[in-house]
């Protein structure tokens, strides 16, 4: 599988998942989410997805510490409704590194383990996502704003041309560099990544 090379340069985010530990998928229970894994969820890498990464990563952080999160045991709100804008994208991406599902979700072993009944869309909360640890109610709310990283000039009316269907074959390739390019810039310095977040 070829793919841009920055996806390997970005950390993983390492979770604890009881599920995958007592069903024998991890003896310690430890599974690493990649970039790269995100990228395959959602069938693309884009500045929405790299929004969604960036507020597992410091969201977690922030609830967490150095402590390695708890997989399946984290609330998911999004201020957006399911069907508008990115907020299904969004609500995907963070559905797997946190476990948290709909109502459609696996509904655990008797009491234990349900994933279900732990991502919701269109909550009244001030910023995009809410983020809350169900042990102890502890939460985070963030709003994502990568605009401090514009695209490319060419970028906009190249996509109009994709949606046309009328781009050549030149343009595509200048379309997906300069697309990835954006991304790139916008994973590459973690220690910039709150530049774009904003905590509630």
């Amino acid at each position: 599988m070829k793919y841009p090379k920055f996806f390997d340069s970005i950390a993983p985010i390492a979770m604890f998942d009881p599920l995958a530990q007592q069903l024998g998928v991890v003896a310690d229970g430890l599974i690493s989410y990649t970039y790269l894994d995100m990228v395959k969820l959602a069938g693309h890498s884009c500045p929405t997805v790299a929004g969604a990464w960036i507020m597992s990563s410091l969201g977690l952080q922030k609830l967490y510490g150095e402590a390695p999160p708890e997989r399946g045991n984290i609330k998911v709100e999004l201020q957006g409704e399911l069907t508008a804008g990115v907020a299904g994208v969004i609500g995907q991406c963070l559905s797997l590194v946190t476990g948290a599902a709909n109502e459609g979700g696996f509904k655990g072993i008797g009491a234990s383990f349900a994933r279900n009944n732990r991502l919701f869309f269109g909550c009244d909360i001030a910023g995009d996502v809410r983020l809350t640890r169900l042990d102890n109610g502890e939460s985070v709310i963030m709003t994502y704003d990568p605009s401090v990283i514009p695209f490319h000039p060419q970028v906009k009316p190249l996509m109009q041309k994709i949606g046309q269907g009328t781009i050549a074959a030149d343009e595509k390739v200048f379309f997906a560099t300069e697309w990835q390019n954006r991304v790139e810039k916008i994973l590459a310095s973690p220690e910039r990544w709150e530049q774009f977040l904003f905590f509630g």
